[in-house]
This record gives structure tokens, sequence and C-alpha cells, in this order.
């Protein structure tokens, strides 16, 4: 936390990581869900990067896409984005930078109302460092039950 939040410093700026990700509750408990969706796993690997002062949001999306599609060739038509939903900054950059349609960027609010408690606001802890997040999906299609993101 201490990094996060600049108190504490590291030999390095930038780091990585794979989250392995196990359903059993919390934060974004959608366990109920396991089974009737295509898209609702017990248990999934998140990617993640991070930057301690280094870079944004602007290098983070370009880097991330490029990841996706040059070096891992997913095809860009089937990628879409999430956003949290006043984050005019990451919209801007996912249409107007990377060149993705409005129509495959989704805007995800706060869930039951409450502030910030959303998919994409990211926090640590209750009183931690927070701030929104960007996510990338890959559409398997029309097949694959569950809808996009926030349906």
């Amino acid at each position: 936390k201490d990094v996060f939040l600049g108190a504490e410093k590291r030999s390095y700026v930038r780091a990585a990581d794979v989250q392995r990700c196990l359903r059993a509750g919390g934060k974004h408990n959608d366990l109920d869900s396991v089974g009737y969706t295509a898209r609702h796993h017990t248990f999934f690997e998140m990617l993640g990067n991070w930057s301690f002062g280094d870079y944004f949001k602007k290098d983070a999306i370009s880097w991330a896409w490029e990841l996706l599609t040059q070096v891992w060739k997913l095809p860009a038509e089937r990628l879409l984005v999430t956003v949290y939903h006043t984050d005019e900054e990451a919209f801007a950059l996912w249409r107007d930078m990377i060149g993705i349609p409005e129509s495959r960027i989704v805007r995800i609010g706060d869930n039951k109302g409450a502030p910030y408690a959303s998919d994409n606001f990211w926090q640590m802890a209750d009183t931690g460092p927070c701030g929104p997040c960007t996510e990338i999906f890959f559409d398997h299609g029309d097949h694959i039950a569950g809808g996009p993101p926030g349906s």
C-alpha cells in the first residue's frame, strides 16, 4: 500500500502480475453466476500492470492494446473495453487514440447505487489508494450466453 501512496520506494517503477482468482465472495462476488453464463468461472487468471509514478493511462492503454493486437495477434474487432462511467479521459483514449468505436466501449456505473462500488473502480481496502480502471474483453460471439460486460 505504501508503494502506491508514494511513501515507500522500490528499485523499480513498473511491475506486472498474474493474479489467480478464485470466486468465493468479496467485493466482486458473482459466485452465484457460475454455471449460468459462459463468462463466469470459479477460477481465472487476471493480468495486471502497475506504474509507481512512471506512466499513466495513455501509456497503459496503448501498451495493453499493443500486447493484445500486435504481440498476441488477437483480432481487434473482437475486443471491447469497459471504463468507469465518469472516466472521460479513458473513454477518449480508447476512442480517439486506439480507434475503438463507441459501441464497443462500455461505461460501467456503480453497483447498487453505492459511490465507487464498481467493477471499474479499483481500490485497495476501504481506505487505500483508489481510482477508475479500464478492462479489455474478448467477444466470443452471440453463441456464448451471457452478453457483453455490463449486461
